[in-house]
C-alpha cells in the first residue's frame, strides 16, 4: 500500500515540492552557494585554468596563486620580467581567464 503524501500547507511546502523537480546541476549549484563552497570550487578552477591559459613556463614561475572572495586573483611570481609584463597586462589576464572558464570569476589581478 502506498503512503499518502501530506497536503501542501504553506509556502515552504510548495517550495520544497517545486525544488524536487529541478535539474541536478541546478541543485548542486544551489548547494555550493548555500554551503559557501563555491569560492573554493572557483579557486580550484582558476588554478587549473592558469596553467591551460598561460602554459607550463608561467606555471613554473608562479609561486602562489589565490582567488580572494572579492574576485581578486593574487599572483606571486618568481621572475622579475614576467612580473613586469603581467603588471601591464592585468585586464588581459582577467579577460583571458574569464573567457577560458566561461563565466566571470576573476574581477581584478594583483601581482606580487
Amino acid at each position: 500500500m502506498r503512503r499518502k503524501r501530506p497536503p501542501l500547507r504553506n509556502s515552504a511546502d510548495y517550495e520544497r515540492a517545486e525544488n524536487s523537480s529541478r535539474p541536478l546541476a541546478e541543485v548542486i549549484q544551489h548547494f555550493l552557494k548555500v554551503s559557501r563552497m563555491q569560492g573554493r570550487m572557483d579557486e580550484v578552477e582558476v588554478r587549473e585554468a592558469w596553467n591551460q591559459v598561460f602554459g607550463q613556463a608561467v606555471e613554473n614561475r608562479t609561486r602562489k596563486l589565490r582567488l580572494q572572495k572579492d574576485g581578486t586573483l593574487v599572483c606571486m611570481l618568481d621572475s622579475g620580467p614576467l612580473k613586469e609584463e603581467f603588471q601591464h597586462a592585468k585586464q588581459d589576464i582577467v579577460d583571458r581567464m574569464n573567457e577560458h572558464m566561461g563565466r566571470k570569476v576573476v574581477l581584478k589581478v594583483r601581482i606580487l
